[in-house]
């Protein structure tokens, strides 16, 4: 019947993990279920359920847990949200300067303000920064 009790315990902690997705609680879910076909084998050895549970929980946590962290969800490459729009290109939807105004971005229309010289509505923009809501702006000049 221990069998029974490591099944239920791996089963709560697999629900935790998907509400965490640290991958803690799937390491020693695995030790538990290491645990549970290993008190399915051996019966009566409830010392050698809980040891098995130690090595796996213990070498998940070393091993597994770090490489996981790192391939699975990674947003370490690159920019996310909206800091991932620095660069992007829009247009002045009415004039820009130190004050404010607003742009379109991608079918978006953000506050805006410049650093330099105001921008005439309708010019071509290239977002620098952003600024809590507001993203910081300059005008578009085509290079080639």
């Amino acid at each position: 019947m221990a069998w029974g009790i490591w099944a239920i315990i791996t089963v709560v902690l697999l629900i935790a993990e998907t509400l965490t997705v640290d991958f803690l609680f799937m390491m020693f879910a695995a030790g538990t279920l290491a645990a549970t076909i290993t008190s399915v084998v051996t019966p009566h050895a409830l010392a050698l359920q809980i040891v098995i549970f130690g090595i796996v929980a213990i070498l998940g946590i070393v091993f597994v847990r770090p490489w996981a962290r790192k391939h699975v969800n990674d947003s370490s490459h690159g920019e996310s949200n909206v800091y991932a729009m620095t660069g992007q290109m829009g247009y002045a939807l009415c004039e820009v300067d130190v004050k404010g105004g607003r742009v379109k971005v991608g079918g978006e229309v953000w506050s805006a303000k410049t650093p330099g010289a105001v921008i005439a509505e309708g010019t071509a923009v290239v977002i620098q920064s952003v600024e809590g809501a507001r993203v910081v702006v300059t005008p578009f000049h085509n290079e080639s």
